[in-house]
């Protein structure tokens, strides 16, 4: 090793003035590093976990130079062995990429400390190389250090200012300090960057109401829900405008919607150099954000490649399971669909949610006998769920018991009144059992509370067709 590092020991401090990182080190010590084994071990739930002594780590990271480890027992094998990977290319190599990659991992792993503390070391060595520099104004915002974050992604600006996302993180520090007018100026730049997407006018939206602008950001909410109709953040803060305006009935569809659509969380979706350090570490994280775009794409085989994946470093987590199961039943695979819910099962037999998977399942190779018991399950676990009485309506209905599936969708929408969805299903319901006026009275009501919703004014049109109505 040629260059020694010492990072945020107990020596070492950064220091960051007028925008630049400055690290106070010392010297690393001399001689061979030699890295401790790390073993693998099974926890109870079945997944792997990492067993090392967190104090010979230490003291081999410390004559590395490099900054002190986390306590890496108990954790995920796959991004410590990419970890530990990148330590031993840094000693061998002294390699400026492989001390940023051991930032991202850090990253990843949001070991923030650890990873400000790369990246700050290989930002004073290749200064160039703006990932680095990048990564420490992300690390001192993630840390809370604002003012540090805001001096360090304002220089990423300027050397690389076509990076959109550097921007909308610049519009939020700002807006988060009160400084309105830069926080408009920031979002602006990310907006003409990538109009397609939604951030930028998220943040328009959100300086707006800081300045009490109610009808401007609605308007920006508006084109951030036109342009990404998924993030559940656009129609979040499109509720939170309506109720501003005094619109109540307008947000709380908003805010139903944002509850049924996927909860991200954090930079991640967003930030394509942060997707570069999860994909890097290969974290579990990483992986569930893969699958949530693969589902919201449509590319279900995607889907269950990274599903199976994740099954195999979390065989416990029944949710995933489930999640497995029901895509294998869109891709028609029953099969394993059915092999997944039972495991599933196996370790929650009390989820009233799995029960329902398990007669979807059946519902689909039409043994409606089967997909009756395992709702009669879910039933006695949770008879207030309106998943089942809606599976059970879709049951009947399909077997003829007209009478008794539109009683049990009816049942649904008592006890999920918002459940846009469901209503659609009983207007079919009453359309295709003869009872057309009926129909048309719920499609109406249905495009009266989400009259935006193009499929339910067709269904509208369907029906007023099929009674002789305009």
């Amino acid at each position: 090793m040629k260059r020694p590092w010492c990072l945020l020991d107990t020596a070492a401090v950064v220091v960051i003035v007028a925008g630049t990182a400055y690290l106070l080190i010392g010297p690393g010590g001399p001689g061979t590093v030699n890295f401790p084994p790390i073993q693998q071990k099974f926890e109870p739930d079945g997944r792997r976990s990492v067993t090392v002594n967190k104090a010979a780590l230490a003291n081999a990271f410390a004559r590395a130079g490099l900054p002190d480890p986390p306590d890496l027992n108990g954790a995920d094998p796959v991004p410590v062995d990419r970890l530990m990977g990148l330590a031993r290319e840094w000693v061998d190599s002294d390699n400026t990429a492989a001390l940023g990659r051991l930032g991202q991992i850090y990253q990843a792993l949001e070991e923030h400390e650890a990873a400000l503390g790369c990246f700050a070391a290989a930002t004073d060595i290749d200064p160039l190389d703006v990932r680095w520099r990048y990564g420490l104004g992300v690390e001192c915002q993630a840390m809370g250090l604002d003012e540090q974050a805001r001096a360090v992604l304002i220089e990423v600006s300027q050397i690389d200012p076509g990076y959109a996302t550097t921007w909308v993180r610049l519009g939020t520090l700002a807006l988060e300090a009160g400084d309105l007018e830069a926080a408009a100026e920031f979002y602006d730049q990310y907006r003409r960057r990538v109009p397609e997407l939604s951030p930028g006018h998220i943040g328009l939206g959100r300086v707006a109401m800081a300045r009490g602008e109610t009808a401007e950001a609605l308007v920006h909410f508006r084109a951030a829900v036109g342009r990404s109709p998924d993030d559940y953040l656009a129609h979040r803060f499109l509720g939170r405008a309506h109720a501003a305006d005094g619109n109540d009935d307008l947000a709380r569809r908003e805010q139903a919607t944002a509850e049924r659509l996927p909860q991200y969380s954090g930079w991640l979706t967003f930030d394509p150099r942060l997707q570069e350090s999860h994909e890097l570490a290969h974290t579990q994280r990483y992986l569930t954000n893969q699958m949530r775009l693969a589902a919201g794409a449509g590319d279900y085989e995607r889907f269950v490649r990274i599903g199976e994946v994740l099954r195999e470093r979390r065989p416990g987590d029944h949710g995933n399971l489930r999640n497995l199961a029901t895509v294998y039943r869109e891709l028609d695979r029953l099969d394993k669909a059915r092999e997944a819910i039972d495991a599933s099962l196996t370790l929650k037999p009390d989820s009233t949610a799995s029960h329902c998977v398990r007669a979807e399942i059946e519902f689909a190779a039409r043994n409606y006998d089967a997909a009756h018991r395992s709702l009669n399950v879910a039933a006695g676990i949770d008879p207030t769920d309106p998943k089942v009485f809606e599976l059970r309506g879709r049951t009947h209905f399909v077997q003829g018991r007209h009478a008794d599936g539109i009683a049990a969708v009816r049942r649904s929408i008592e006890l999920a009144p918002d459940a846009i969805a469901t209503r659609m299903l009983l207007a079919i319901m009453l359309k295709d059992s003869g009872q057309p006026r009926e129909a048309a009275t719920v499609a109406d009501e249905v495009v009266r509370r989400d009259p935006d919703n193009a499929r339910a004014r067709a269904l509208q049109a369907l029906i007023r067709k099929s009674t002789g109505g305009s």
